[in-house]
């Protein structure tokens, strides 16, 4: 009898037991989501806001933007983000650099990197770092919705698929002229100061990029454009 009674009970105390867990978590599912990064993005958002960037401060709160680091070794306390969205029809690829309390938005501006720079106490003191320097400085502050990439080889280069005639005449000659021309980004030492040569395709052009690099991290661009004309497709 003892047993047959005490079945019942036990039942009823899983059930209870069972609710009480269910309540709990319909109540942890209405707590917001919040990401991982989310108190970076209100960083830099309200930095980009303060600084008049209300479209870009809006990219980075959105839900659907992706937020990734880039590496940047040269920096002692800044960091450099990539700011990804893509769920429109016109994608957009923001890079922005936080420090000190401070946000700067590099794409489409070359002369902020300088201020991140000097701000963060950069320091150069070797080739390989003031290559690094100069190619994080072309791939950051590029402009923003133009096609634009570092390339090692000239095979790099991304020609449209499939063209023939003129157009394939054109990149065969293009191949064969820059194929041991291009190269990886690389630097030399200028006194106590560095240049580094960076290759870019920028929208239809292949560009060849002269960067003093100071011992501080200030930089100084001469570009000079080799092909004007790349068989090459328009897109992000």
């Amino acid at each position: 009898m003892s047993v047959t009674l005490a079945l019942p009970a036990l039942l009823l105390a899983l059930l209870l037991t069972g609710c009480g867990s269910g309540g709990d978590a319909g109540a942890g599912g209405t707590k917001p989501n919040t990401r991982p990064d989310e108190r970076l993005r209100q960083t830099i958002s309200k930095g980009l806001v303060a600084a008049g960037r209300q479209e870009e401060a809006r990219i980075v709160a959105l839900s659907g933007s992706r937020l990734t680091p880039v590496t940047a070794p040269f920096l002692r306390t800044w960091k450099i983000y990539r700011v990804d969205y893509r769920q429109s029809p016109h994608p957009v690829l923001l890079h922005v650099a936080t420090g000190g309390g401070r946000v700067e938005l590099l794409t489409g501006a070359p002369s902020a990197f300088g201020k991140v720079t000097a701000a963060d106490g950069t320091t150069v003191g070797d080739a390989a770092t003031a290559a690094a320097l100069a190619r994080t400085y072309v791939e950051t502050t590029r402009p923003g919705g133009v096609l634009t990439y570092v390339v090692g080889r000239v095979e790099d280069i991304r020609f449209r698929p499939g063209i023939t005639g003129a157009a394939a005449k054109h990149r065969d000659e293009i191949v064969s002229r820059y194929r041991s021309r291009i190269k990886a980004p690389a630097a030399v030492a200028a006194g106590e100061d560095f240049t580094a040569t960076v290759y870019v395709v920028k929208d239809k052009e292949l560009q060849k990029h002269d960067i003093k690099v100071s011992a501080s991290g200030a930089i100084d661009d001469g570009v000079d454009t080799l092909v004007p004309d790349l068989p090459v497709p328009y897109t992000l």
